[in-house]
């Protein structure tokens, strides 16, 4: 019951022989040389050989450019961005997505001036604890900056801990701060990683 709608595959090998080299007569461009001694076959086997192998270098320049420019999409990403990422996985249950998105723009801008640790985990807790005195959060900050330096990590996870785990606008104002210093810690460690 499978006929087939091709008109050729009802002729015989024979037909099939006959109507093909009526059609490489009548076709005006040479389909390929039918003499293998003719001196112009060697170059036309070789001209499809290089087209092959350009089609295949193209193919395979393609297939790597593809990965170089997803590699050098990570690698350019926006470090805010990553930084944001990693602070959301990590402290998004804990504060407000647009808090942490401040304090992540924050940290990335204080990072990368020379000041004082302590200055540095201050203004960008500041960031979103507009209504704190630096020299309040000066105080609070200081065993975090202090354990930074020597690189003692139990000081960060001890103010975490003390910090309950609850929704940011059930928090003292206290333990909003230190959460944010925390935070900001984190990130400052993270970006110098």
């Amino acid at each position: 019951m499978n006929e087939s709608t091709n008109p050729v595959s009802n002729l015989t090998p024979q037909q099939q022989i006959e109507q093909e080299l009526l059609h490489s007569l009548l076709n005006q461009e040479e389909a390929y040389p039918w003499n293998l001694y003719d001196p112009a076959t060697p170059q036309y086997l070789e001209g499809l050989e290089q087209a092959s192998e350009a089609a295949l270098l193209d193919e395979a320049l393609d297939s790597k450019w593809q990965q170089v420019s997803q590699l050098a999409a990570q690698l350019w990403e926006s470090p805010t961005q990553s930084l944001l990422a990693t602070l959301t996985q990590k402290f998004g249950a804990r504060m407000p997505a647009h808090l942490l998105q401040t304090l992540a723009a924050s940290t990335q801008v204080v990072a990368s001036d020379s000041g004082a640790l302590i200055d540095q985990l201050v203004t960008a807790a500041q960031s979103v604890l507009t209504g704190w005195d630096a020299d309040d959060l000066n105080v609070m900050a200081r065993p975090l900056a202090m354990a930074m330096r020597s690189g003692q990590e139990e000081i960060l996870e001890a103010t975490l801990r003390s910090v309950r785990q609850t929704d940011w606008a059930a928090l003292s104002e206290v333990e909003q701060a230190r959460l944010s210093l925390a935070i900001a810690r984190y990130a400052l460690k993270e970006l110098s990683t």
